[in-house]
């Protein structure tokens, strides 16, 4: 993954463009730890899936907090989150956290 990261990097520094992604957890864990996420967009479905939900998504993240920036109901059901992110030291609450 250090290569994309470090690609990123390249692109945010020297492009004009924004960059998104979709999916790709792995990759958005890298450039959550490498500093480099600005924005998170979320979208929210109202539903659990106890039976058929077997992987964990956010393993192995770093501990995070979000502000949310903007927010969108779609059909009366759907949430668009958009998130600013910060990387914390520690879990939330904790006296080394990052504020």
């Amino acid at each position: 993954m250090q290569d994309a990261v470090e690609a990123v990097r390249s692109l945010k520094r020297d492009g004009d463009l924004p960059l998104r992604t979709i999916g790709s957890p792995s990759l958005c864990r890298s450039l959550l730890r490498a500093g480099l996420v600005d924005r998170y967009r979320v979208v929210a479905f109202p539903v659990v899936n106890r039976a058929t939900g077997r992987d964990r998504m956010y393993d192995d993240w770093p501990d995070v907090s979000f502000e949310t920036a903007d927010s969108r109901t779609f059909d009366g059901r759907l949430q668009l989150l958009e998130l600013v992110p910060t990387v914390l030291d520690a879990p939330p609450g904790t006296a080394s956290e990052s504020d």
